[in-house]
């Protein structure tokens, strides 16, 4: 009888399209629960480069939904909306100012360079940048919107489009298709960053979701030259963050942690999430530092959480170490050419993630979101911010993504130890594990992550709603 009315309920839902190409957007709308609250609203039609039929099934399983799996292939990006994009992202970030951008073209060519800023000079001097840029969005959305693969979709009468990586030109491509029958459509922006190094959107949404006021304030800056299209701007937190925010764990977890990472009551944790191994391809030196410290203090146990795409076979000269305990992602065995963004990480990875951050002592981290994730929780957070024994220039080290544009707001919070040295490091962790396991970063941070209980996932849904009916 159960599973009748549950098949009755499906068929009155009204029939909407996820897309997923990215697995950090698959935290976001998957890991987080928000598919679990789509599936109750809507009929979810899945599209996605990541997700095949088993991961379907799995999600389906453990959220106890019916998400359905389009098998549709994607076609390539053409050559000329490529470099018609290629041409706008460096007007649009030139024509902005925008930090990160400066900073990521210290490592190009510099004769490129030289040409490519002395022409858009030139160009921002006859007042083109900003014809430019209307321009070719116009030409991106009108080109991108006809395509004879995605012809398959009209079939399912389509009520609404979520994007869940909105700066992705196949999203924006599928979007911009369905935008032709005016069918209305939900951009997540999926990280702070996003804006500010990603490009533009080549797609005109329905309605935006924004983490906070902040990329709020610069989605309105950045599209309000487009005119023709407003978008509504919506702000909702973070989902995935929900789950630090949910109830307190039972009074064993702590006991039960530890027993499963085989770590003594007394000992102090040291958390390292470490980065990918091409925003930081010397982070194994600064593991080779804490190991260098835990064995200065044999109370002390630090795990490294590793991140989808670092060097895992660097750390297997550390097999042997007593007070080391290494976390692979699941899929760690992949093949290394595939992306990590193109793989869903275990279902598991928010669990995973909360358990560690709340039952460490500090939490370690390169310029990564982890700093808002270990503030969350309340927690000391120590931030890298050299390259090992040997200082890389600056447009190769660690040091300047602390200086991209999404970074510097967060600096001025002081909610972390910057260290710029090994030595540095070390007086850091004795400080911080001297005193009590939290602080009070999360009220510095509310404005980040916007609420400080478990309501972005019901503030998304809402907006949803309201924009998809």
């Amino acid at each position: 009888m159960q599973k009748i009315i549950s098949g009755m309920e499906q068929l009155h839902k009204k029939p909407i399209l996820l897309l997923i190409t990215n697995s950090f957007a698959a935290i976001n709308v998957i890991h987080s629960g928000l598919i679990k609250e789509m599936d109750r609203q809507y009929e979810v039609h899945v599209l996605s480069s990541l997700l095949g039929k088993a991961e379907i099934a799995l999600i389906n399983k453990h959220f106890h939904i019916h998400a359905r799996l389009i098998d549709l292939p994607f076609s390539a990006e053409s050559r000329l909306i490529m470099l018609i994009r290629k041409i706008q992202k460096a007007i649009f970030f030139h024509y902005f100012g925008i930090e990160t951008y400066k900073i990521k073209s210290l490592g190009e060519n510099r004769i490129l360079n030289f040409v490519t800023y002395a022409t858009l000079l030139i160009m921002n001097s006859l007042n083109l940048n900003k014809f430019f840029l209307i321009l070719a969005r116009k030409l991106i959305v009108h080109l991108s919107a006809r395509s004879q693969n995605l012809k398959g979709l009209h079939s399912f009468h389509f009520r609404g489009v979520i994007s869940s990586s909105p700066l992705d030109i196949v999203e924006n491509r599928i979007v911009n298709f369905l935008g032709r029958d005016k069918i209305p459509s939900v951009g997540m922006i999926i990280s702070w960053d996003n804006l500010t190094s990603k490009g533009i959107i080549n797609a005109n949404h329905t309605c935006i979701l924004a983490w906070n006021k902040f990329m709020a304030d610069e989605y309105r800056k950045f599209y309000s030259i487009f005119g023709t299209h407003e978008s509504e701007v919506c702000i909702t937190g973070i989902p995935r963050f929900d789950t630090y925010f949910k109830k307190p764990p039972a009074a064993h977890a702590k006991t039960n942690f530890r027993r499963k990472y085989s770590i003594k009551p007394g000992d102090k944790i040291i958390l390292f999430a470490t980065s990918s191994c091409k925003l930081f391809p010397r982070q194994i030196a600064v593991t080779k530092d804490l190991i260098a410290y835990t064995r200065e203090h044999k109370n002390t146990v630090l795990i490294v959480r590793c991140h989808p795409a670092d060097n895992f076979h660097l750390y297997d000269p550390f097999s042997d170490e007593d007070n080391l305990r290494i976390w692979f992602p699941d899929n760690h065995f992949a093949s290394p050419v595939l992306k990590s963004t193109a793989r869903m990480p275990d279902l598991n990875f928010l669990d995973s993630l909360t358990e560690m951050i709340r039952h460490c002592d500090v939490c370690i981290n390169a310029a990564s979101t982890m700093r808002l994730d270990a503030a969350a929780c309340n927690k000391h957070i120590i931030s890298i911010a050299y390259d090992g024994k040997h200082e890389l220039p600056y447009s190769e080290s660690v040091r300047r993504l602390y200086d991209y544009s999404h970074q510097i707001p967060l600096n001025r919070l002081k909610i972390d130890h910057i260290v710029t040295n090994k030595e540095e490091l070390f007086s850091a962790l004795d400080t911080v594990l001297t005193e009590n396991s939290e602080c009070n970063n999360l009220s510095k941070i509310r404005p980040f992550i916007f609420h400080k209980e478990p309501k972005s996932v019901h503030a998304a849904m809402s907006a949803i709603k309201k924009c998809l009916g």
